[in-house]
């Protein structure tokens, strides 16, 4: 299994319904992504809402303030973030912060590259 990891695309022809507005990242899903609840699939391209009220449920991007380190997780009752799809859990030093919600996916069809 290779690296899983986040990154940052440009809005397109196929990604365009996502990008509502300025404000909306453009994420792709790049290596391959461990299997889970969330059904992740390199290629598969999600639309994040910086500035959104983080709740229960929600599927998010932490980072700790640089792309490298950004990765997906579901947010708990406890408001805890839960790694999916094979990303690694958030550090507790230095904090990680959600960077935004995920309000969209383009879902990555046939093969594994974007």
């Amino acid at each position: 299994m290779s690296l899983v990891y986040l990154e940052e695309v440009e809005a397109s022809a196929r990604t365009a319904p996502l990008a509502k507005g300025g404000d909306t990242l453009l994420l792709a899903l790049r290596g391959d992504a461990a299997e889970d609840d969330e059904g992740l699939r390199a290629g598969d391209v999600f639309a994040v809402a910086p500035g959104v009220d983080v709740e229960p449920g929600d599927l998010v991007v932490w980072w700790s303030g640089t792309a490298r380190t950004q990765a997906l997780a579901r947010v708990q009752e406890d408001l805890q973030l839960k790694p999916v799809g094979g990303f690694p859990p958030p550090p507790e030093r230095p904090a990680a912060s959600v960077r935004g919600v995920v309000i969209g996916r383009l879902r990555a069809l046939g093969s594994a590259s974007g």
